[in-house]
């Protein structure tokens, strides 16, 4: 029992630190972004939860079972005449079990190292914020943004260079690519954006681009969004460090010289307003 209270007091212990969430679409900076932070002395940023496209609808499925199964046994007890009710979880329940694993997976990452700030990178997260804000309340959002039409050709680059057929099949022309992955980031964007609108006091927007143009700047927004304590010496180690192990390889604007008339025209139909409102030229 003792066991079980003092890893609960460390579990309850991980709320009280800073924790950030860093998402983004595709190909480009979220790592960057995660190695800066991992560098600071004060944070850990050691990894992909894949809270809300993996573990969380795994636990709720389970629970769905167990709640089916349940209710069978507790029917029976009744027609059998007998006490008891079905066990069953309530949707808290489920919750408190998802913000439990969180806490299990932060606290290992941590170990016994003494940070002031945890932070989680699964881009894949800007589509799920919604249940992430009901889970991890407290967590700030990183949101990492770049020109989509860049994205757009480092994705394609890239699914290309790994496929072994399977992506060209799917997708014989870059125009129609550029069509579906304009959709796609203007969904993740729009995504992230709206829970921005909603809770601006922890949401912070990063341009790639800026990262490319500018470093100092946005890595210092940053860490005062992590509550980090930084000077110059501290922030150019870090950045040093993220260019070692995570280097943003592609030119912005590079779309510029891949994309035909109808590859833009196709990208612009769902993410021409989104560019505009980013403070990207068309």
């Amino acid at each position: 029992m003792h066991f079980f209270a003092e890893y609960q007091g460390r579990l309850e212990a991980i709320f009280e630190k800073r924790i950030l969430l860093i998402v983004g679409a595709t190909r480009w900076g979220t790592a960057w972004v995660q190695q800066c932070l991992d560098a600071h002395p004060n944070a850990c940023a050691k990894g992909e939860g894949h809270f809300t496209d993996i573990l969380f609808p795994k636990i709720a499925k389970a629970v769905d079972e167990y709640n089916a199964e349940s209710e069978k046994i507790g029917n029976r007890l009744q027609l059998a005449g007998l006490a008891g009710n079905a066990a069953g979880c309530t949707v808290d329940d489920v919750d408190h079990l998802l913000r439990t694993a969180v806490a299990l997976m932060l606290n290992r990452w941590i170990g016994d190292t003494e940070v002031t700030c945890i932070v989680e990178k699964t881009p894949e997260h800007v589509l799920g914020l919604e249940i992430l804000n009901r889970i991890l309340p407290e967590a700030g959002i990183v949101h990492v943004v770049r020109d989509g039409r860049d994205e757009a050709v480092s994705a394609w680059e890239f699914n290309l260079g790994i496929s072994r057929g399977e992506f060209p099949r799917q997708n014989p022309t870059f125009s129609g690519f550029a069509k579906e992955f304009g959709a796609a980031w203007s969904r993740s964007v729009g995504a992230a954006k709206t829970f921005g609108r909603r809770h601006r006091h922890r949401y912070l927007e990063i341009r790639g681009e800026d990262l490319v143009d500018n470093p100092d700047v946005p890595v210092a927004s940053l860490f005062d969004f992590a509550g980090l304590g930084h000077d110059e010496d501290v922030r150019r180690y870090c950045m040093d460090l993220a260019w070692d192990d995570s280097p943003l390889d592609i030119e912005p604007g590079i779309w510029q010289t891949s994309f035909d008339d109808d590859a833009h025209t196709a990208f612009l139909r769902d993410g021409g307003e989104l560019l505009k409102l980013l403070g990207y030229h068309q």
